[in-house]
């Protein structure tokens, strides 16, 4: 294996010295078979005579990682939270987590499952933004944030979509269940819910109510339910299918401000985004907050700079600045402590050096 220095990295000179030394075969070993840990591989790897332009077409053709270093630990002084993880949103690392696979109640990031399933329904046409819902009675009953939605009041699914995601709306969360669940059906909409984070890998994460609210009393003495659970890991997961499968959610968790019942005749009615990180943090474009008594300020937050996408997500906190501050002092810290060595970069580079060779020599 190569020698690492103190800071734990490999010698980039002998790395650059065996490529130069003609050593085309590494590059292929190192793309064709996606091994992560490049420069530990590559003394194992043997020797194949491959031309420079045979291996910049297997490296332009193939997928690649990029070695990431963190050049520190994660340190904060404020410790008001009870489970968190921040992940590379393009890879999927963990790059610090705490009880990141513990269960907790999630309040409203509950949402987040609702917001991709009415996703899936739209990219599938089985619904549209323009088309008109008619709220129920029971919508129109819910309490908590909401948009005060009036029984047999109709409004089109973009402005509805908007008020679930900037707002956290439960009225509006609820006429969705109802729409999407078979034959009107809240309780199948659930089991989609659950069946869905199973799909997606949530393997510790359960569903009872489509919103997010907190159980009854009846249901948390009497049924023993202690309201929808999930983990930061399960989270993250769940936010990263969002980010790269349905990435419209951006364009609504990234609004600030926006308006519904906006139709001549109308009082506008005020949507403003649940998330101040989007408002007074840098690079914040998402994603979700939740809160009530038991499961404290949670959220589910995503940044992007320079290109790196990081996914944070922060449960039970007591105290909502400083959730915000945490998770940004977090996300910060992501972005300038990551070290990211780009393969292929590097690897274009050498070709590119040993065709000079080549032409030189001839």
């Amino acid at each position: 294996m190569w020698k690492r220095n103190k800071k734990g990295k490999v010698d980039r000179m002998k790395f650059n010295n065996m490529f130069r030394a003609g050593s085309f075969w590494v590059l292929a070993v190192v793309f064709c078979f996606g091994i992560t840990d490049v420069y530990g591989k590559m003394f194992e790897a043997k020797a194949a005579k491959i031309s420079p332009d045979s291996l910049q077409k297997i490296i332009t053709t193939n997928k690649f990682s990029s070695e990431i270093y963190l050049k520190s630990v994660f340190k904060s002084k404020i410790k008001d939270y009870t489970n968190a993880i921040l992940i590379d949103a393009d890879n999927g690392k963990i790059l610090f987590e705490k009880d990141a696979y513990k269960m907790e109640e999630i309040a409203s990031l509950t949402k987040m499952i609702v917001i991709q399933l009415i996703l899936e329904s739209i990219e599938d046409k089985k619904l549209l933004l323009t088309d008109t819902l008619i709220a129920s009675r029971e919508s129109s009953l819910i309490g908590g944030s909401q948009i005060y939605l009036r029984e047999k009041e109709k409004m089109i699914v973009d402005d509805l979509f908007k008020s679930v995601v900037v707002k956290s709306a439960n009225d509006a969360t609820y006429l969705f269940a109802e729409t999407l669940g078979k034959d009107g059906s809240v309780s199948d909409f659930i089991e989609q819910m659950n069946d869905k984070a199973l799909e997606l890998g949530m393997k510790n994460t359960v569903f009872y109510y489509p919103h997010g609210l907190p159980p009854s009393w009846a249901d948390r003495k009497k049924k023993g339910i202690k309201g929808n659970k999930s983990t930061c890991y399960d989270l993250s997961l769940l936010a990263k299918e969002l980010i790269y499968n349905h990435p419209k959610i951006l364009e609504y968790s990234s609004i600030w401000l926006d308006s519904i019942r906006t139709s001549p005749g109308q009082k506008p009615f005020q949507l403003r985004n649940t998330s101040r990180l989007i408002k007074d943090y840098k690079y914040f474009d998402g994603l979700k907050t939740g809160f009530y008594d038991r499961a404290g300020f949670c959220v589910v937050a995503t940044a992007k700079k320079e290109g790196r996408r990081l996914i944070a997500v922060v449960l039970g906190s007591r105290n909502q600045k400083k959730r915000n501050k945490f998770t940004n002092e977090l996300v910060t810290w992501g972005f300038e402590q990551i070290e990211e060595i780009d393969i292929r970069k590097k690897a274009m580079q050498v070709i590119n050096d040993l065709k000079m060779k080549e032409l030189r020599d001839n």
